[in-house]
């Protein structure tokens, strides 16, 4: 089964030329195009969507309003902002509403595609660029309030962790880590066990906040 994508950006030239990129991929059905926050969730109405590519700067509503109320009316929705930002600010106000990827505009053809699936199968992505553009302020400096959370994770639980919030499957960091993936999922489990997290989405914030992240990674 093909993931049916929605593809909502002001600027024409710029949508027919990601279509055109997206529709050589196998796996990928461009099922419609929108050009402003409302004629976007109008189609989400109407369209039966996998995935929406979501410019964060739209005329009307702004991407994540439109994000926002796009979730709200349908909660599986795997949402991908697609932005010239390179601001941590709409990276964490994106995540908070529940967006599972986070692209560049400059960035290739194949990380947009990688940002697709994986926010089709449930897992976060975030564009590796913004690893020094966004994340290079958290990293080593875990939050005021955050200390005693991280803490309750042994290191190699923030070592999977930090891992999950860059978007690996299990398998790719059992891969990484030379362990099983059964071995991840048991210690994503108690992850989110311990911390209390509900989504992947929740994993990267935390990571963020708590300097797991790495600027060379």
């Amino acid at each position: 089964m093909k993931i049916r994508i929605l593809i909502a950006d002001d600027h024409a030239v710029f949508r027919s030329g990601l279509r055109a990129l997206l529709e050589k991929e196998d796996d990928f059905e461009v099922v419609g195009e929108t050009g402003s926050g409302r004629e976007t969730l109008d189609a989400l109405h109407d369209l039966d969507v996998d995935s929406l590519l979501l410019d964060i700067s739209m005329p009307g509503l702004p991407g994540p309003r439109v994000a926002q109320d796009a979730l709200q009316r349908r909660p599986g929705l795997a949402i991908v902002i697609l932005t010239m930002h390179e601001d941590e600010y709409y990276l964490q106000e994106c995540l908070r509403i529940g967006v599972r990827g986070y692209v560049l505009k400059k960035s290739s053809g194949t990380e947009v595609a990688q940002a697709v699936r994986a926010a089709y199968r449930g897992n976060s992505f975030i564009d590796p660029a913004l690893a020094g553009l966004v994340i290079s302020p958290y990293v080593g400096r875990p939050a005021s309030n955050e200390p005693a959370r991280l803490s309750l994770l042994t290191p190699r639980e923030q070592e999977v962790c930090r891992l999950l919030a860059y978007g690996h499957t299990n398998v790719e960091v059992a891969e990484k880590l030379f362990i099983s993936d059964r071995t991840v999922e048991t210690h994503r489990t108690n992850i989110m066990a311990k911390l209390g997290l509900r989504s992947r989405a929740d994993i990267v914030r935390f990571a963020i906040d708590n300097g797991l992240l790495k600027v060379d990674e």
